[in-house]
């Protein structure tokens, strides 16, 4: 079983005109075609061998296209068989070790 979790910071996301419905479209779009479903609001679920690899492939894929999403996050955690990863943490290391700036 594989969770990802999303908890937007409502501040940073009031300051740049964003609301969560506009930076949770892309993982419901991405669910829709990986068969991973949305539990509760901003909570993906998906059984299965290949759950780490889907839910962090969105990780992946969407930091690498919008460096600035992770910043608009209090909190994003991608749990896969007991195992619980801070995407923020990973993503901000990801960044130093590149020197992308957010």
């Amino acid at each position: 079983m594989g969770k990802l979790t999303f908890i937007f910071n409502e501040d940073k996301l009031n300051a740049a005109g964003k609301t969560e419905e506009d930076l949770l479209k892309p993982m419901r779009d991405y669910s829709k075609d990986n068969g991973i479903k949305e539990t509760s609001k901003g909570v993906f679920e998906l059984d299965g061998d290949s759950a780490f690899a889907l839910l962090g492939g969105f990780v992946a894929d969407i930091t690498d296209e919008d460096h600035s999403y992770v910043s608009f996050l209090n909190e994003w955690t991608l749990e896969v068989n007991g195992t619980k990863d801070d995407c923020i943490e990973d993503t901000l290391e990801w960044y130093r070790d590149e020197g992308i700036a957010v």
